[in-house]
This record gives structure tokens, sequence and C-alpha cells, in this order.
């Protein structure tokens, strides 16, 4: 049960990237990490013979409109059951679910068409269900739970409603 620092010890992110949180591919082969600090989503390539990471892509979690401005901030990140999909949040800049589809074989990712998808105000964590057929955002701001059903061919998603959480949901 003892830690030991592996060697390396870490992964080298880009300066000023920020990792917040972090996502295992089920195939054990990729992770991925949304950066609070730039905006950004990186895919990584994971050696488990290793225990290393290697950058395969990092891409923005803005929309193409949208330029970053400072303060701008992510928050969390979930691979669906399937390994097809990412569902991740902005925190106060889209307010709203980002979708991307997986390649299979490079673990790369694109951007689902219509995302990021409407959520509540400061949505702080996102999750999708066991069986892989709703997607879960806490809306911190604005108190409340949105729920989305996923396409299962595409990723995309559809409202399935909202429901009041208390005050400041922070987790689902």
């Amino acid at each position: 049960g003892t830690l030991v620092a592996n060697d390396p010890p870490h992964t080298k992110m880009k300066p000023g990237a920020g990792p917040r949180h972090f996502s295992f591919h089920p195939s054990g082969k990729f992770a991925y990490a949304i950066n609070e600090l730039n905006c950004t989503m990186t895919a990584l390539a994971y050696d488990a013979g290793k225990g290393t990471l290697a950058e395969l892509q990092t891409l923005s979690t803005l929309r193409p409109d949208e330029t970053y401005q400072n303060g701008w901030s992510t928050a969390d990140v979930h691979v669906h059951p399937s390994g097809k999909f990412l569902y991740a949040v902005n925190l106060d800049i889209v307010e709203g679910v980002l979708a991307y589809s997986i390649n299979a074989t490079t673990g790369a990712l694109t951007a689902v068409a219509g995302s990021p998808f409407p959520a509540g105000t400061f949505p702080l964590f996102v999750t999708v269900d066991p069986g892989g057929r709703f997607v879960y955002v806490a809306n911190y701001s604005s108190n409340n739970v949105s729920a989305y059903t996923i396409n299962a061919t595409t990723g995309g998603l559809a409202s399935a409603g909202t429901v009041a959480a208390g005050t400041n949901p922070a987790s689902v």
C-alpha cells in the first residue's frame, strides 16, 4: 500500500494549462484532462507498462466564435462507459455541456455538432450514468441539476429536464 513515485514522476502539460480533472478511457489506452486555467482539453496516450502519459492533442473548450478571457475556467470531464464520447463543462463562460466523440484508434477528440448544450448557471460537475444513457450536470449557481439523454450514435444531447437540488450543488 505504499506509494512510490513513478519515473518520470509526472506528466508535463502546456505552461498555464492548469489541469483540473482527469478521466481514463475504458480501454486503458487513453486519458483526458480538462485544463482550468486556459480552457482546453488534452487527450493523452497512457502506457500502462511504464505508467506514463503522453500528450496526443490539446483543443479549446470554447466555441469557435469565442476568444479566451482571463478568469474563464473549466470544471469537470467524464468519458462515456462505451468509450465513444467524452463530456465536460466550462464553469462560467458558455454555460453548457461540452460533448466530444472519441476516435477509438487514436484517442483524438472531435466536438459533437451543436456542442455546448445549454445547462444552468455555473455548471460545476458532469457525470454519465453507468448505463450510458444520461448525462447529469450540477449547476452550482442556479441550484439545480440538468439531465440530458445521450444519442447513442452521435453523442449529442437532448434536454431531459432540470430539478431543484438545494443550495449550490457541486456534485451528483
